[in-house]
C-alpha cells in the first residue's frame, strides 16, 4: 500500500526534477556523497537525556551536531570542544534521527533518478536498524516507551522516516541504469516490516499523549506503519481515534489555524499534520473541509505573528529568537503554495529568496529529521529545500512579490499584534489560550519590538532538564502581572475589546477573578498610535494584596534617585521565580508621580501609579543562550485592594511628556500636538487630537467576549478523583484497608504484569488523638537510594523519586497548600523525609519504617488537633503513592497510587500529585 506517492505519481514527478528542480536534486545528492563513498556507522547505543549531556557547561548552549564526530562535540558559542559519555549519548539521539532522514532522502532521490548507489545506501540504513532494533533496551525513558531514544515521539519521527523510505524504495521506478543491487535494496522491505515497523508501531500505540504536539508524530508514525503493514486497525486508530489526526485538526489546531501550544510547537506540530493529511489523501481517507481549511491556514500562521526581524515570538516553551529564515520554513511555505496559492506564503518566499541576508551554511546536510535543531538565519534559494519539496513542491513558482505585515488578532490563540511604521514597530498582547502543558503563567504579557531591537520581550524557554526552566516558566520572567509574589494560576484570559484603524488601535483583555490569583482580577489596555503606545494595567482585590508588574526593559529610571539595597522577596516555590534574582535595589515613588525611563539610543517611557509604589531594579537570568547570562529588569510594586499602572512608550522620539488629568491621559508631542486619551465605559476608548486650532477625535470600539476552554491535553492530564467519601472507623475499630494492585499502577515502559505485579496495602485508622497511616509494600528486595548517592542529573526532579519509597499527601478545605512529603527508608530504622516544594510544613508528621516478611512498611502519624477539632468530624483529602524501581534501572519503574491510576503513565510526574485527585476521607468525632 502506498504511503505518500505511488509509482505512477513518482514517474510524473521524475520529469519535473530533470527540469526546474534539477538544482535541488544536485544539492540533495551532494549532501549524501560522504555516506555514498564513506563508511556507514549506525550507533549501537540507546540515546540518553541528561541535564548536562549536549550542553556547554560554560554558557549553557546546545552543542553543535556533527554526524561524523561521535566523541568530540563543539560549543558554537565559545568554541570549546567537549568529550564524555553524557555528550556522546546526547549525540546518539541526533545520529539516529540523522540516519533515518538520510534513508528517506536517498530513497526519494533514487525513486526519481534511478541511481543504484542511493538505493544501496537507503537499504543499508534500513537493514542496519531492522537488525538492531530489538537490541535497544526499552527502559530508563523520560517520556513514554521507546527503544532507540528516551521519548516515544522521537521514535515516532524516526520510524516514520524509515517507513517512508521503505515505501519509496519499493515504489522506485526501474530504469535502464538499475542493477541487481538496487533490486536487492528494495527487497529489505519484509525485514523492515517484521523486525522494525511492526514492533515499533506497537510500542508507539501503547502510549497515547492526547492533544500534545508529540501525539501528532505518534499518529503520523502509526498511519505510515498501518499503510506499510496493510493494518486497517492501525490506520483507523491514527486517523479516527480519540487522539487521532481528525481530532487534532478539529480541536488542537484552533479555528484561526494556530496550534494551541504556541508558535514553536505550531511549526513542529503542523509539519506532523502535513504527513497525516498527505498520507490520508494517498489512502483515500476524507478530511473534513473545515479541518482542511484550518490546516491550510496553518501554513501562514507563523507569518501573522512574526517579529520585524522575521523571528517568531518566544512564547511559552519556545527557544529564544528563532529565525524564520531557515530552509525548513521555506519548505513549509513551498508545500503550502503547492496545495493552494496564498499571497502571504508567496510574500514570505520573496522575503526568504530575494531580500538581503547573510550567506552561510543552511544546516540541511546535518538535519535530524523532523526533530528540529534551529539554525542561524541565512540566504536561501529553492536549491536549499528538503526531500519533501523534491516530491511535492511546484516545479516552478509564480512571480514573487513582497507582502507587508499587518496587524492581526488571533482570537482563538488569544494573541493580538499591532504593527506601525511599515511593520518596523511591533506591539503584542498575549492574553488568551493557556497553551496546555507548554503554556506559561504569563497572561496579559506585553511585547514591544522596534526593528531588530526588542524592548519588552518574552524569554521563551531553555533546556527542559536545566534548573533555569523554572525561571522561564515563572510570571516574574515576563512582562505580566503577579500577586503576593506568586506566579499566576494557569488559565486563559478574556478579550474585552479590539479595534484597529491603521494609525490608531487598541486591545483590552482581562484576567477574571481566580486566574491571576484568588479573589483578584486584572485588566490590561494597550492603545497603539504612530510612534507610541499607551499601556494601562488595572487591578481589583477582595482583600489587601501586593500587586507587581515586571518590566523587562534595558532602561534607566532617571527621575528616581533614592535607590538603596533591599531584599527582594516573593513566593518560595521555585516556579515563582524569586530564587533566581539577585542584586535588588529599590526606590519609592509617590502616587501620581511620573517616572521617566530612557533607553538608548532614542527610546523613552513614562510610567505612573495611582497609589504610592515601590520601584525595584534586579538582576535575573537572561534569555537562553545570551552571553551575558544575566539581565537587569524593573518591577513596579503596589499594595492595597486596587490600583492602576499607566505607561507611555515612545520609539520614534515624538513624545515630549505626559500628564494625568483625572481619568484622562494627556500625551504631549514634540511638534506641539496634544493627544487626550480616556476610556468610555468598558467597550470604547476615545482619543481627542489638538494641534494648534485644529480639533478632531476618534473612538475605538470593538467589544469581544471570552475565549473558550483549551482542548483536552489527553491522558497525561489527571482526571478528578472519585466523589465517594470514605469514613474512617472510630478509635479501637479495625482499620480501613485499601489494596493497591493493577488498577492502582501508574506504569512507565513495563506494564503491571511485566513489572512483576507490584502490590501494597494502605491501612488508615485513628487513635484518640492521632491519624495513623501504614503503607505495607509487598516486595522481596526493595532498593532504597542512599542519601549520599550521586545525583544522576537526568532532570529537575529530586533523585529520591527513583527509589523505592512513599509519597504522602494530606489536604483539607481552607488550606492554601497541602501537606506533601517524600519518604525513603534508611538503614537503622530512620526515614529520610523531604517536604515537597511549595507545600505546608506546619503540621508535624512522624514517620517510621520496618522490614516485613513480604517487603517493608512505612508509617505516618499526624496529630488530630493539627487537622481540625477532634470533637467534631474532620473532613480531609488524602493520597499515597508508592514508588518502585528495579536494579537495572536509573529511573523508577512505576507507582502504586491510592486514588487510582489504571491506564496512566508515570512520566514527568516527579513528586507531585494534583490535589483534586486525593481521596475524600472523614475522621469521625471522638465519642
Amino acid at each position: 500500500m502506498t504511503v505518500l506517492l505511488d509509482g505512477a505519481a513518482l514517474s510524473v514527478r521524475a520529469a519535473a526534477v530533470r527540469g526546474p528542480l534539477a538544482p535541488l536534486v544536485a544539492s540533495l545528492r551532494a549532501d549524501l556523497e560522504p555516506l555514498v563513498t564513506g563508511t556507514l556507522a549506525i550507533p549501537e547505543q540507546k540515546a540518553l537525556l541528561s541535564r548536562d549531556g549536549g550542553r556547554c557547561p560554560h554558557d549553557g548552549t546546545m552543542l553543535a551536531f556533527d554526524p561524523f564526530s561521535p566523541h568530540a562535540h563543539r560549543c558554537p558559542t565559545c568554541g570549546t570542544e567537549l568529550t564524555g559519555e553524557r555528550h556522546d549519548l546526547w549525540w546518539v539521539t541526533w545520529q539516529h534521527l540523522w540516519l533515518a532522514e538520510r534513508a528517506v532522502h536517498a530513497a526519494a532521490l533514487h525513486a526519481l533518478t534511478g541511481e543504484p548507489a542511493l538505493a544501496t545506501l537507503a537499504a543499508a540504513i534500513l537493514r542496519g536498524y531492522a537488525e538492531r532494533y530489538a537490541s535497544y533496551p526499552n527502559r530508563d525513558n523520560a517520556l513514554g516507551p521507546t527503544r532507540p531514544f528516551f521519548s516515544t515521539y522521537l521514535e515516532s519521527i524516526w520510524m516514520l522516516q524509515l517507513a517512508i523510505a521503505t515505501d519509496l524504495l519499493e515504489q522506485g521506478r526501474a530504469t535502464e541504469t538499475a542493477t541487481g543491487a538496487a533490486a536487492e535494496a528494495r527487497g529489505v522491505g519484509a525485514l523492515v516490516r517484521d523486525a522494525l515497523v511492526a514492533p515499533s508501531a506497537a510500542l508507539i500505540a501503547s502510549f497515547d499523549e492526547g492533544s500534545s504536539n508529540r501525539q501528532v508524530w505518534n499518529n503520523a508514525a502509526m498511519l505510515a506503519a498501518g499503510r506499510l503493514l496493510d493494518d486497517h486497525t492501525l490506520v483507523h486508530r491514527a486517523v479516527h481515534g480519540a487522539s487521532g489526526l481528525r481530532r487534532h485538526l478539529e480541536t488542537a489546531l484552533l479555528p484561526d489555524g494556530t496550534w494551541y501550544e504556541g508558535d514553536n510547537y505550531h511549526l513542529f506540530a503542523h509539519r506532523g499534520l502535513w504527513y497525516g493529511v498527505v498520507m490520508a489523501d494517498a489512502a483515500g481517507i476524507a478530511v473534513a473541509p473545515e479541518s482542511r481549511a484550518r490546516f491550510q491556514e496553518g501554513f501562514a500562521a507563523p507569518l501573522l505573528t512574526a517579529l520585524p526581524d522575521f523571528t517568531f515570538p518566544s512564547r511559552r516553551d519556545s527557544p529564544y529568537r528563532v529565525s524564520l529564515r531557515q530552509w525548513r520554513f521555506a519548505e513549509s511555505c513551498e508545500l503550502g503554495v503547492a496545495r493552494a496559492a496564498d499571497p502571504r506564503l508567496l510574500g514570505a518566499l520573496h522575503t526568504l529568496y530575494h531580500t538581503p541576508a547573510f550567506a552561510g551554511d543552511t544546516g540541511r546536510h546535518r538535519s535530524t529529521a523532523e526533530a528540529e535543531r534551529n539554525e542561524a538565519p541565512v540566504a536561501l534559494s529553492r536549491a536549499d529545500l528538503g526531500w519533501r519539496a523534491l516530491l511535492f513542491a511546484l516545479p516552478e513558482l509564480p512571480p514573487l512579490h513582497p507582502v507587508p505585515a499587518r496587524s492581526v488578532l488571533l482570537d482563538a490563540q488569544g494573541f493580538a499584534v499591532m504593527r506601525r511604521d511599515g511593520g518596523r514597530a511591533y506591539v503584542a498582547l498575549d492574553y488568551g489560550h493557556a497553551g496546555g502543558g507548554h503554556g506559561h503563567p504569563d497572561r496579559l504579557d506585553l511585547l514591544l519590538a522596534v526593528g531588530t531591537d526588542r524592548w519588552l520581550d518574552d524569554p521563551g524557554t531553555g533546556s527542559y532538564v536545566d534548573p533555569t526552566l523554572h525561571w522561564y516558566r515563572s510570571t516574574l520572567a515576563h512582562n505580566a502581572p503577579l500577586v503576593n509574589g506568586r506566579s499566576q494560576t494557569p488559565g486563559e484570559g478574556a478579550l474585552r475589546a479590539w479595534d484597529e484603524r491603521g494609525a490608531a488601535g487598541w486591545v483590552r483583555a482581562e484576567l477574571p477573578e481566580g486566574r491571576l490569583a484568588p479573589h483578584v482580577q486584572a485588566t490590561r489596555t494597550v492603545v497603539v498610535m504612530d510612534g507610541y503606545l499607551i499601556d494601562r494595567v488595572e487591578w481589583l482585590a477582595a482583600e489587601p494584596a501586593r500587586f507587581e508588574l515586571p518590566v523587562h526593559v534595558d532602561a534607566r529610571a532617571d527621575t528616581l534617585h533614592s535607590w538603596h539595597d533591599a531584599p527582594f522577596t516573593g513566593g518560595e516555590i521555585v516556579t515563582d521565580g524569586f530564587a533566581f534574582v539577585r542584586a535588588a535595589r529599590t526606590a519609592e515613588a509617590a502616587a501620581g508621580e511620573v517616572v521617566h525611563l530612557r533607553r538608548a539610543p532614542a527610546g523613552e517611557a513614562w510610567l505612573t501609579s495611582s497609589t504610592p509604589a515601590s520601584w525595584w531594579r534586579v538582576l535575573g537570568p537572561a534569555p537562553p543562550g545570551d552571553s551575558a547570562r544575566e539581565r537587569e529588569f524593573l518591577v513596579l510594586r503596589q499594595f492595597g485592594v486596587a490600583g492602576t499602572l499607566t505607561g507611555v512608550w515612545s520609539w520614534g522620539g515624538e513624545v515630549r511628556s505626559i500628564a494625568l488629568d483625572g481619568d484622562q491621559l494627556l500625551v504631549h508631542l514634540r511638534d506641539g500636538a496634544e493627544h487626550a486619551h480616556a476610556p468610555e465605559g468598558e467597550g470604547a476608548w476615545r482619543i481627542r487630537f489638538r494641534h494648534g486650532a485644529a480639533r478632531s477625535s476618534i473612538v475605538l470600539e470593538g467589544a469581544r467576549g471570552t475565549l473558550g476552554a483549551p482542548p483536552s491535553a489527553g491522558p497525561l492530564i489527571e482526571q478528578p478523583a472519585a466523589t465517594r467519601v470514605y469514613h474512617l472507623p472510630r478509635a479501637g475499630s479495625p482499620p480501613l484497608l485499601f489494596h493497591l494492585g493493577a488498577h492502582s499502577y501508574r506504569r512507565t515502559e513495563d506494564s503491571w504484569e511485566e513489572a512483576g505485579g507490584p502490590r501494597a496495602v494502605v491501612r488508615l485508622h485513628r487513635t484518640h488523638d492521632t491519624l495513623e497511616i501504614a503503607v505495607d509494600v509487598l516486595k522481596e528486595a526493595p532498593i532504597f537510594r542512599a542519601a549520599d548517592a550521586p545525583d544522576p542529573a537526568l532532570d529537575n526532579e529530586h533523585p529520591d523519586i527513583h527509589s523505592d519509597g512513599v509519597q504522602f499527601y494530606v489536604d483539607r478545605a481552607g488550606w492554601d497548600q497541602p501537606i506533601a512529603l517524600l519518604a525513603v527508608p534508611e538503614e537503622g530504622g530512620t526515614v529520610r523525609t523531604r517536604w515537597v516544594d511549595g507545600t505546608r510544613r506546619d503540621v508535624p508528621v512522624h514517620t517510621a519504617w520496618d522490614r516485613t516478611p513480604a517487603g517493608y512498611a512505612v508509617r505516618f502519624s499526624l496529630p488530630l488537633a493539627a487537622l481540625g477539632d477532634p470533637a467534631d468530624d474532620i473532613p480531609l483529602r488524602l493520597d499515597v503513592l508508592v514508588n518502585e524501581t528495579s536494579a537495572e534501572r536509573v529511573r523508577r519503574r512505576g507507582q502504586l497510587v491510592l486514588s487510582g491510576a489504571a491506564g496512566e503513565f508515570g512520566y514527568l510526574r516527579g513528586d507531585r500529585q494534583p490535589r483534586e485527585r486525593y481521596l475524600h476521607l472523614v475522621i469521625p468525632r471522638a465519642r
